[in-house]
C-alpha cells in the first residue's frame, strides 16, 4: 500500500470502509447505548496504548465489527474502559488512523471483546 492511502480517520473514511465490503448489517440492538448499525468486518486493528496501561504498548487486534461511530475487536489482553488509545485499521485498499475511547472490555472464550468509540477530530497533541 502506498503511504498516501494512509489517511486520518473521519466519518467519511469509515463510510468508505463500510461500503467497500458490502456486507449485510447486524440488526439494531434495542439499547440506550447503541445508536448505529454494525457490520461484521474482518480485518486487523493496530493499537497504541498509553503509558499508564500495564504491559505491551503496541498490540494487534482482530476486527470483529464496525459501525459509523466505533468498532468491536478481539484482543489477547484486557484494556481498561475509558482508556484513550491511538489506532489504525488496515484494509487492502485503505488504512486509517485516529483516536478512540475504550467503552467496554469483556472476557471472551479466547481473549477479550473490546468496544471502542471513535474520537473524530482530536489532534495527537491532545494527549
Amino acid at each position: 500500500m502506498d503511504a498516501e492511502k494512509i489517511v486520518k480517520m473521519s466519518p467519511d473514511v469509515i463510510h468508505e470502509m463500510v461500503e467497500s465490503v458490502q456486507i449485510a448489517t447486524h440488526g439494531k440492538v434495542v439499547s440506550d447505548k447503541r445508536t448505529s448499525e454494525r457490520w461484521p468486518f474482518p480485518g486487523t486493528c493496530e493499537l497504541w496504548l498509553p503509558d499508564e496501561c500495564y504491559g505491551e504498548q503496541h498490540i494487534l487486534a482482530t476486527l470483529h465489527n464496525l459501525s459509523n461511530t466505533g468498532l468491536a475487536m478481539r484482543t489477547r489482553r484486557p484494556i481498561p474502559s475509558n482508556t484513550r488509545i491511538s489506532l489504525a485499521i488496515h484494509l487492502p485498499h485503505l488504512s486509517a488512523h485516529g483516536r478512540a475511547m475504550v467503552r467496554h472490555c469483556t472476557r471472551a472464550p479466547y481473549g477479550y471483546l473490546v468496544g471502542i468509540e471513535f474520537l473524530f477530530g482530536l489532534d495527537d497533541e491532545e494527549d
